[in-house]
């Protein structure tokens, strides 16, 4: 009876994986946001209800922040704005600490 139960235990936890994260790559495009190649995703967060928010954590040498905003269309100076992507309006806003990046990409 204990084998049964164990066994059972085991088949029950192999079902309760977590789905998948999304992906830096999904956040990007979805923001419009091209990241330089010294940058590096420590985290991606996704959450969804009648809107749709991505958060991706960044590491990125403080000169190459200028960067990523005038490759992703920021205007000159702007750290946060809206830009229509695949027909949506999307805000978009960074924030820079030392090389800790946090881009937050909504709709609303």
């Amino acid at each position: 009876m204990k084998l049964l139960l164990a066994v059972l235990a085991l088949l029950l936890t192999g079902c309760s994986t977590a789905p998948p994260g999304p992906s830096p790559e999904e956040a990007f495009r979805f923001g419009g946001i091209s990241m330089p190649a010294s940058g590096k995703v420590l985290e991606t967060q996704y959450d969804r209800g009648i809107d749709a928010r991505y958060v991706v954590v960044l590491s990125l040498p403080p000169e190459d922040v200028p960067k990523l905003l005038e490759a992703s269309r920021f205007a000159p100076g702007a750290m946060k704005d809206d830009q229509l992507i695949d027909g949506r309006r999307v805000y978009r806003e960074v924030t820079a600490q030392g090389t800790t990046v946090r881009l937050e990409l909504f709709t609303t």
